[in-house]
């Protein structure tokens, strides 16, 4: 058995966690399915596990194939030890806000028109090269984080996330400086959240 593409997932401390870009939308397993999915990831499935995963199979999550295939491994990522610094409120100016604020509703217009699928392909083919000097990227990308966080004032904050951080993303990409799209989640209580590039770059 295989994972359907597009969908995608993590072991959280022995929780599986998986984020179904097609379907819209984060889940989990029971105690007995999310166990046979780790040993089926692990290529050591026990007796009765193939019966303990038949909902995903139903769903469409896992596919069902005759030839060789393993499940997937998640991507490894650092682990963030700090927030990005921000540039002094001070040193932006109304262009700079201009800015994130459009980049921010060019987001949340792109979620609300956009099968997150397609959102997600249009971040992932946005330029990911690190091409301007440090310096100078240092000092674009605190200019970024600041100005976002000014309008978060304005936009409020509340569910604001994934908008703010595709905007983020959007204005970084422009500044030709890579940046990473990073999906957590949140195990207890269970919900998603996406982390902005301030916390991942």
């Amino acid at each position: 058995m295989r994972l359907r593409d597009n969908v995608h997932w993590c072991d959280c401390e022995g929780r599986a966690l998986f984020l179904d870009v097609e379907a819209d939308r984060y889940f989990c397993l029971s105690k007995s399915a999310n166990d046979a999915f780790l040993r089926l990831a692990n290529g050591r499935m026990q007796v009765g596990d193939a019966e303990r995963l038949e909902a995903m199979v139903a769903r469409g999550v896992l596919i069902e194939t005759c030839a060789d295939s393993v499940i997937r491994r998640p991507t490894s990522l650092e682990r963030p030890t700090c927030d990005y610094p921000a540039a002094s409120t001070s040193e932006l100016g109304m262009l700079n806000l201009l800015e994130a604020l459009a980049a921010e509703i060019r987001a949340v217009n792109l979620l609300r028109s956009n099968p997150f699928r397609n959102v997600i392909a249009i971040a992932a083919n946005r330029g990911r090269e690190m091409a301007n000097p440090r310096a100078d990227r240092d000092r674009a990308v605190g200019a970024i984080i600041a100005s976002s966080n000014t309008i978060s004032l304005v936009t409020r904050t509340h569910n604001r996330c994934l908008a703010r951080a595709l905007a983020v993303h959007s204005m970084c990409a422009k500044r030709s400086i890579g940046a990473k799209l990073v999906f957590g989640v949140i195990g207890h209580p269970f919900a998603a959240h996406c982390l902005d590039m301030r916390r991942r770059l």
